[in-house]
Parts: C-alpha cells; structure tokens; sequence
C-alpha cells in the first residue's frame, strides 16, 4: 500500500488559475493530496466540472470550488475573490496557469490587438490577482508562482506573442518579488519545456508531439506531475530562500536539445 503524502495544506486555501486541465489540474491535484482547498477557474465552456471532481475523488482528495472566471477581464477577477472570501477565506498560494494568447502564424497577425490581448490575458493576471488578494481578502498569498516557457529564449511555431507574454511576466515576477520583500511573499517562476496537455496541441497543431518524438531522447517531455511537484516545493516551506527566480524544469533537455545532438545520434535514429 502506497503512504499518502504528509498534508502539509490542510486547511489552507491554494488558488489555481485555469485550474481544470492540464498543468493547472495537476498542479491542483499536488496540492489537494497534501490536503489543501483548492479553487480553480477556468474560462467559459472549457471545463468538465464533473470529471474534474472525480479527479480529486479517485486522488482521494477534498472536493475543490470550480469557478467560471477570465483572468483577462477585471469584473471577473473582482467576482472570483468576492466568492473566494464568502466561501474559503484568504489564500495561501496563488499559482497562475491560464495563459491564453493569440497565435501567430505569419506577419499579417502581427496586430496591436492580438499583441495586448495577450499581454492584458497572460502576463498582467499575475499582478492583477495579487493586488486583488490583498484588496479583497486583506492580505496577500504567501507563495506566488507563474507557469512559464522557455519561449522567450528560443523559436517556437506561432509563438511570437505567447513567448513576449512570458518574458513579461518573468519580468514582472521579479520586480514582484521585490516590491512584496517586506510582505514574506516569495514569488518565482516556473518554467517547463514540452508538457502534452492539450493546449501544446493547440498553440503548435495536433502533429506536433509526434514528428518531436522521432528527434528527440524518450523522456524529452515533461509529465504534468512532475511540473506540478516543482510549484509544490517552491510552497512547501523548504525554497523560502528563493524568490524572484525562475526554476527551470526540464530534464537538462534545454542545454542538450540542438542540431549537435541530432548530429551525435544520426546515425541511430536514421537521418
């Protein structure tokens, strides 16, 4: 028989934007096993509330608050802490996943719309929900974490806007993390490389993950739970020295996926 995790949460509210899927839902089932209350939003018809809460069954963990909210729309976030303090009370970790954006496939979608759309939706909730923790529930969350890429240092596919939204807010993250030094709030950035979820689907297209599995080393992707345990460290009291930081969590895939390894493995793989 498997030991359950020490719940090192329980009683404390975590907060997980775009919280239903992906690295927001494992994100929230590392925290909930640990006995954590979890709220998730999500944006309007992307959520499965009931598959979602029989996620958190099977886990063995508490049911979570699903609530509809855009991170882009201010109302929203106004409504969201409003419930958050009629129903849990302050939160103890704020982790921002949701990060829509609006995909480039060539120089005609260069726009100032797309390019603040995505700014206003993927780099400004990350102060937006701060300040309003502190506005609506009197204090600010202990730990605040971002979920990044590392998009802003290399090329990816239609990734022009999504990747100036990350270096943003990693930027914003670490003038956070000063501004809030006096406030023991510990802000950081987490950022990953490949993680199929859903969403990789949909920024690069459905072949994506298969054409890279025949490049790349087995293991090359991420598991979503593995993503999930770095944000749980980075609140479990053990990383309070860090903050302003970007954690990269990648396998050392960043420093040995290049043209040299293809070469070193050419003729393995056939090239």
């Amino acid at each position: 028989m498997t030991a359950r995790p020490p719940r090192l949460y329980d009683g404390r509210v975590v907060l997980v934007t775009g919280g239903t899927s992906g690295l927001g839902l494992g994100t929230a089932l590392a925290f909930a096993a640990h006995g954590a209350r979890l709220v998730l939003t999500y944006k309007w018809g992307s959520a499965d509330e009931a598959e979602i809460r029989r996620s958190f069954a099977a886990a063995g963990a508490a049911e979570p608050l699903i609530l509809e909210a855009d991170v882009a729309r201010s109302a929203d976030t106004e409504a969201l802490y409003a419930a958050i303090g009629e129903q849990c009370g302050p939160i103890e970790v704020l982790v921002n996943c949701a990060a829509p954006a609006v995909s480039v496939r060539s120089l005609a979608d260069y726009t100032e719309r797309g390019f603040l759309k995505t700014m206003r939706a993927s780099a400004w909730p990350l102060v937006d929900y701060t300040m309003a923790a502190k506005r609506c529930l009197g204090r600010y969350p202990r730990y605040i974490v971002t979920l990044s890429s590392d998009g802003p240092d290399r090329f990816m596919p239609a990734y022009d806007f999504v990747a100036a939204s990350k270096a943003a807010a990693e930027t914003l993250t670490r003038y956070l993390a000063y501004r809030l030094r006096d406030e023991d709030v510990r802000v950081n950035v987490v950022r990953t490389r490949g993680v199929e979820t859903h969403s990789l689907g949909e920024t690069f297209g459905g072949d994506f993950s298969s054409f890279v599995r025949g490049l790349v080393p087995a293991g090359w992707f991420i598991p979503v739970e593995e993503v999930a345990n770095a944000v749980f460290a980075l609140c479990s009291g053990m990383f309070d020295a860090m903050t302003g930081q970007v954690l990269m969590v990648d396998r050392g895939s960043a420093f040995s996926d290049n043209i040299a390894l293809l070469y070193e493995q050419w003729e393995a793989r056939e090239l």
